[in-house]
Formats: structure tokens, C-alpha cells, sequence
């Protein structure tokens, strides 16, 4: 065989090599992904208070995932939120001041609504985000609401994932009195015995008590406590931060929710002029009174009602993350629906 024809055979297997190899692909569905990359870090916040950040991808088009809480951190739902980030999206994420790995900030008057507005607008500066869609779950909500309000050009889409009442007056009370009922007195006893033990227990046994309070915590937050074990993963990424930011939880919470006074986000709402998404769980406990207000506050917002799923929507149903990603790319959910005020 001349070196010519051997050249050529050779040339000849490999390209068959790589047909079969592309037909068992198409087969078995295996194909070669690529992880997207993960970058972590921190970024000075406002106050010059130091933000613990997770950015996945490297996608033109940026999504800020802002978790619930306060006091909570990014492993509430955030680590769900990663299939968001493909070859067109950049997800980002960060542990609010004072909670998770950032800092851990002891002053009430540096934990308000107004500081962690401040935080996500220097977040975006330091990371050279020109525009964004940001996701805000249950009180990230009302801090996606408070920047897109004070930063109506940086902001591209908005979703409302399971969000807090939408203003205090007379959501909270209806939301609160709901889901306290459905907590058992045993349980009801028992987070008031953890709240006495949390200031002295030592680290280890103050992680056991955040997991405690937060299996009871959630289920009623549940369509089904047989997915309790399905949150189990969450919980324990929450009470996995260092021993002083699961300190300081009780502080965060208090000095975030009193700095938004008599609150409606409301007014906030009707300004708004970029597309928006409210999920929330289609069997969910709480009242959907408030839900439905933020539908129709929002000109030309969706409703996406969640089936077999409470208020904790991925936790129960992860693939409504598809219907997310849809809205993000550009596109209405099918069964994402318009809310008239009248309704």
C-alpha cells in the first residue's frame, strides 16, 4: 500500500470512527456536555460590607438570583437555579449582608431593605453588569421590587418566585395567622423553647437547632410533607454557614422586615415597564390574595401556577425551572396567565 492510499484509509477510519461515535450519541442520548464554569469570591457591597458571590456560566445575557429570608443565604433555592445558566445566560448569586458567608453585620441600621438594595447595585457595578433580569424568592421579591424601582435602566425581566405579602397591610397578618394555624402545638412549643437556647448554645449544637427549626418551619410551606426529605438538602445548606451568621439570624430578620415599615410594594408595581413573572405553587398554603395583587399591580405581568406544589415550588416541582428559563429567553410560559384587576 502506497503512503498515499495509506494516508487515505487512514483518514477514512477515523471519519467512520467518528460517525459511529456520533450515532451512539443520537441513540443513547449521551452527548458531550460542558460544566459551566463557576467562579467564587467576594465583592465589597455598600458600607464597604463584604458579600460572598457565586457566578455559574459565562453567558451575554446576565440573571441575579436574590434567595428569601432574611437572614437566610444563596442555598435557599439558589443552587436550584443553575440549569438557568447555558451558552446564552451568566447566573449570579450572593449570600445577603449580614447572613450565609458574607459578612456578618451585627448593626440594625446597616441590615435594611434600603442596605441590601445598596449591596446589589454595587454588586452589579463591581461585576460590570450593564442590564440584568433578576429573580427575587418570597423576600427577595420585595428587594427585586425596591431596585428595579430605584434602578428601572439596569433591569431587563423580573420574576416574582413565591413572593412575601405585597404589602403589610392586610397580607401579613392573613399569611401569618394561615400557616401559624397549621403549625401543631408541639411544634409551636418547640420554636419557642430553640429561640431561648440559640443565643447560648455552642456552634455545633446551634446547627442542630437551625435544622430543627427549619424542618418545622417548612412544612407547612409544603403541598406534601412526604417532600420534607426533599428540602432536607436545602436546609442543611442553610444551617451550614458559619456558626456566627446562623447567630445572627434572628437580628437580620427583625431589622429587615421593621426597616420596611408599613409597606406596599404596590405603587412600586404600577410603575414598572419590563416583562414580569409571578410563580407561585398551585396547592400552596398561602393565601393567594397577596400572589394574585402582584399580578395585577405589575402592568402586563403572568401568573404561573405550579401544579402539585406548595410554596416552596422548586423544592416540590424542579422542572418548573423550565418555564422560568422560557420567560428569561424571551418567551411567555404557556400556562403563565394575565390577572385583570377585577379578578
Amino acid at each position: 500500500m502506497t503512503q498515499k492510499v495509506r494516508r487515505r484509509a487512514g483518514a477514512g477510519i477515523a471519519l467512520c470512527s467518528l460517525l459511529v461515535l456520533a450515532a451512539i450519541e443520537l441513540v443513547t442520548g449521551q452527548q458531550k456536555t460542558t460544566e459551566p464554569r463557576v467562579e467564587e469570591g467576594t465583592v465589597v457591597g455598600a458600607d464597604n460590607v463584604k458579600l460572598f458571590y457565586r457566578k455559574v456560566g459565562d453567558g451575554r445575557d446576565v440573571i441575579v438570583f436574590l434567595h428569601g429570608g432574611p437572614a437566610l443565604s444563596m442555598e435557599n433555592d439558589g443552587l436550584l437555579m443553575d440549569p438557568l445558566a447555558d451558552a446564552s445566560h451568566t447566573l449570579i448569586m450572593y449570600d445577603q449582608r449580614g447572613a450565609g458567608r458574607s459578612e456578618v453585620v451585627t448593626d440594625p441600621a446597616r441590615l435594611t431593605a434600603a442596605s441590601h438594595v445598596r449591596d446589589l447595585e454595587a454588586l452589579r457595578e463591581h461585576l460590570g453588569i450593564q442590564k440584568m433580569s433578576v429573580i427575587g424568592l418570597s423576600w427577595g421579591s420585595g428587594l427585586a421590587a425596591l431596585y428595579a424601582d430605584a434602578h428601572p435602566d439596569r433591569v431587563a425581566r423580573l420574576v416574582f418566585l413565591t413572593p412575601m405579602p405585597p404589602a403589610k397591610t392586610p397580607f401579613v397578618e392573613q399569611r401569618d395567622k394561615k400557616i401559624d394555624a397549621l403549625i401543631a402545638a408541639a411544634d409551636m412549643e418547640r420554636l419557642n423553647a430553640i429561640a431561648k437556647e440559640w443565643s447560648t448554645a455552642n456552634d455545633s449544637r446551634l446547627r442542630d437547632l437551625c435544622v430543627e427549626q427549619f424542618r418545622i418551619l417548612v412544612g407547612p410551606y409544603l403541598y406534601s410533607r412526604r417532600n420534607l426529605a426533599n428540602a432536607d438538602k436545602e436546609i442543611s445548606g442553610i444551617c451550614g454557614v458559619p456558626a456566627a451568621a446562623i447567630r445572627n439570624q434572628p437580628l437580620v430578620g427583625q431589622a429587615g422586615f421593621t426597616s420596611l415599615g408599613d409597606f406596599d410594594f404596590r405603587p412600586l408595581l404600577a410603575k414598572l415597564k419590563v416583562p414580569v413573572l409571578v410563580v407561585e405553587g398551585e396547592k400552596t398554603n398561602v393565601p393567594l390574595d397577596g400572589t394574585r395583587e402582584w399580578v395585577k399591580a405589575a402592568p402586563g405581568a403572568r401568573l404561573l401556577m405550579v401544579p402539585n406544589a406548595g410554596h416552596f415550588t422548586l423544592v416540590e416541582q424542579p422542572d418548573a425551572l423550565h418555564d422560568i428559563a422560557t420567560f428569561l429567553g424571551g418567551h411567555w410560559p404557556a400556562a403563565a396567565r394575565e390577572i385583570t384587576a377585577s379578578r
